[in-house]
Formats: structure tokens, sequence, C-alpha cells
């Protein structure tokens, strides 16, 4: 029997490659897209969900995988490793992890396995770092107290920041009014959200147009790099939601700020996606 596994859920926005390379279980949201309810990363891919999104009037919802999908997972994997380290998204913003930990003491009670589970405080890459960090550890021999610690530091660490293109689908989503979004959109304001310590997701802020926002955001990696404490070199994340030419564009102006210790690129996934829309942007720092 192996010792330990390591499980996060699609929201984390790992690709396929990723989860491959290290060796990561997957436990999927479900969007609901018009009536028909799609497992993210499994049924619809980003960019599906993308053009699916931009055609549908009403918002897609989202909802965390059932008890029992958690407790298939985990008796499934409990028959090959001795302790599953679980981790999710942000408690602040899902059920996931409360769901996660209650199977978890369920399945602990029947079989003979240690299951960890992490609420990330977190969310996209942000999740997907810790996940990748816990994978590495695994496959170095650490023992599950060492990773363990070394999740909870890059918890507390990690920067993220994401960017809006439209205000239109936080209006959709109750968030802002529409006059509020008539507005912003006219004047071309590109608001900039930041996840908190807790693990909420709250205002950063706003700026006029895309070429002040790109050299806003600069300056806020410049900011995050000189108050980093970390003694690992710094790994950065860039997301979009349909807008490969923004990412490279806005990729040009970060990638010189730091000799990174590795660069992801990813789409932004449906469950971010529902909310933040076509064009946004998102930059994550561990």
């Amino acid at each position: 029997m192996s010792a330990i596994k390591v499980v996060t859920d699609s929201t984390s926005d790992l690709s396929s490659g990723l989860m491959s390379k290290f060796g990561i279980g997957i436990i999927p949201l479900t969007v609901n897209i018009g009536n028909q309810f799609f497992a993210d990363k499994i049924d619809i891919s980003s960019g599906e969900f993308f053009t699916k999104l931009q055609k549908e009037d009403e918002l897609p919802t989202t909802s965390q995988p059932a008890i029992g999908k958690f407790k298939e997972k985990y008796l499934q994997l409990a028959e090959e490793y001795e302790i599953i380290i679980s981790i999710h998204l942000s408690s602040e913003l899902s059920g996931t992890y409360k769901t996660a930990q209650l199977a978890a003491d369920a399945v602990m009670e029947k079989v003979d396995v240690d299951i960890r589970v992490v609420d990330s405080k977190s969310i996209s890459l942000g999740l997907g770092f810790l996940a990748i960090y816990a994978a590495e550890a695994v496959k170095q021999g650490k023992d599950i107290e060492e990773i363990m610690d070394g999740i909870k530091l890059r918890q507390e660490s990690v920067d993220i920041l994401f960017t809006i293109d439209t205000l239109d689908y936080l209006q959709k989503g109750g968030r802002i009014g529409k006059a509020k979004a008539f507005l912003g959109n006219l004047f071309n304001i590109k608001p900039i959200l930041k996840v908190d310590e807790q693990g909420g997701v709250a205002f950063h802020s706003k700026v006029r147009g895309k070429k002040r926002l790109f050299k806003k955001v600069k300056r806020l990696v410049k900011r995050k790099l000189k108050e980093r404490t970390l003694d690992f070199p710094p790994k950065l994340a860039l997301l979009h939601g349909a807008a490969i030419n923004d990412l490279r564009e806005l990729q040009s102006e970060i990638i010189d700020l730091a000799d990174w210790d590795s660069v992801v690129v990813s789409e932004i996934g449906p469950v971010i996606g529902t909310h933040v829309g076509p064009g946004a942007l998102g930059v994550i720092i561990l």
C-alpha cells in the first residue's frame, strides 16, 4: 500500500497534464447552463463553457459535489493509500470543504485511513499551487506533518488578483445594480478583485481602460514581490477567460519582474468564470 495521495477539486484550474504529471486526484463541481448539468473539467472544458456563457441570458449556476461523491472517492483511494490529503476551494465561497470533511469523518469511521481535509482559503491556481506542492512533497518522501506545515505556509503566502473586462456578470449575479454596471461599462471601468486572508473575494481597486489596468497590475505584482518573505523562488500563474491575447499582453508586462521558479498559464474554469465572465484575467503569486 502506498503512503499518501493528494486530491483536490476542479476549481483548482489544474490542467489534465498537470494533474497527470503530479498524480493529483480530482473531484469535479457541477455547472448548470440552460438546465444542462456538466461535471466541471470532465463534461465541459473552459473554452466550451465561455462559448456557452456568452450565448445565455441567464447566469449559470454551480454546485458542490454531493457527499456521496467524496465518500466514493475516499473509499476507492483507501484501498491503495494510507493517507489522503484533500485540498479544496475556500469555505468562504463554497460548502465543498465542509462536505469533504463530513465525508472524510464518515469514511474514517469505517476504514483504516487518515484523511486530512484542507480549507485552502484560496481559489483557482492558488488552490492548485497547494495541491502541486503537496504532491511534490509526497514524491520527495516528506512525512505528513511536514507536508501539512508546508501547505499552511503557502496557504498564508499566496496572493491572488482578478481583473474583470465587463461588469455584466457581477450585475447578473446580484453583486452590483444594473445602473452601476451600465455606467461602469460605459466609462470602461476595470475592477480589480483580490482574495482576502479569510478566503473571501473582495474589491481591491479600479482603473479605466486596459492599458492602465495592465500597468496597475504590474505595480501590484512588483509590490507583492518586494513584500515576499518566503525562502524559495516565486511561482507565477496567469489565467484568462477567453482572452488569450490580453493575457499575453499582461504576461509581457510582468514576466521579467522576477526569476520565476515556474510559470503556469491556464484558462479560468466554469465556477469562477460564472462570476467574472469572459475577458477576465487572473494573476497568482506564490
